[in-house]
């Protein structure tokens, strides 16, 4: 039997949609809440009645709290990675590259400004807990990350942009950089755009570890 390339991809049927429509609401409601309380003072049976269903429906979805927390973050985890592979996949140059990534990154951590709130939080806290089974996957998404930052700093050294370095140690220093703005952006009572720091991101990066010659 010869299926036709132009074949529809089936739609979720109506029960399918409620299921994930419902999904969604516990983890938004979750998100919330966490970014208010914290992971630990919240409870199962306060995310149940700020989503609008009984406990027990929870449970349908999600183990435990820790269960539901960490599939939050390994949604989002997946959400942004998506973003970046492609920017970092382009055949341009080292420093455009990294500046659209950093573009994506900010303006994706703006719009979900509740969750960067929780994962910087509560993630010392959960530091054993991403190297067990629970929080592997998201481990492994995370190093998947360095991984490609690491490819495009090994272009830029090969093509004299950058200095002979280690391209891991290139990556981590990059994320180490990113990783304070968003901090002091998120503990901020009034955030300023996030956007605004690109530049200096940037400078602070590339002025150390970009070639003399090839500085702007």
């Amino acid at each position: 039997m010869i299926v036709s390339k132009c074949e529809e991809v089936k739609k979720p049927d109506r029960k399918e949609r409620e299921r994930l429509a419902r999904r969604k609401e516990i983890l938004l409601s979750a998100e919330k809440l966490f970014a208010a309380k914290g992971f630990f003072p919240t409870t199962m049976s306060e995310i149940a009645r700020k989503a609008e269903f009984g406990t027990g429906t929870l449970y349908k979805y999600f183990k435990s709290k820790e269960d539901l927390y960490f599939t939050l973050i390994n949604e989002r985890t997946e959400d942004i990675n998506r973003l970046v592979k492609t920017e970092l996949s382009k055949c341009i140059p080292v420093r455009e590259r990294i500046e659209r990534v950093l573009r994506l990154q900010f303006e994706f951590i703006e719009r979900n400004r509740d969750f960067f709130r929780i994962y910087i939080s509560e993630r010392n806290r959960f530091e054993w807990t991403i190297k067990e089974d629970l929080g592997k996957g998201i481990h492994q998404k995370m190093l998947g990350y360095i991984r490609l930052l690491a490819q495009v700093m090994k272009q830029g050294i090969q093509e004299g942009t950058l200095k002979p370095m280690n391209p891991v140690d290139l990556a981590h220093a990059l994320v180490g950089i990113v990783n304070s703005f968003v901090f002091e952006w998120l503990i901020t009572p009034r955030p300023y755009p996030l956007l605004s720091k690109i530049e200096m991101v940037l400078d602070i990066f590339f002025g150390g570890v970009q070639k003399k010659e090839r500085r702007r």
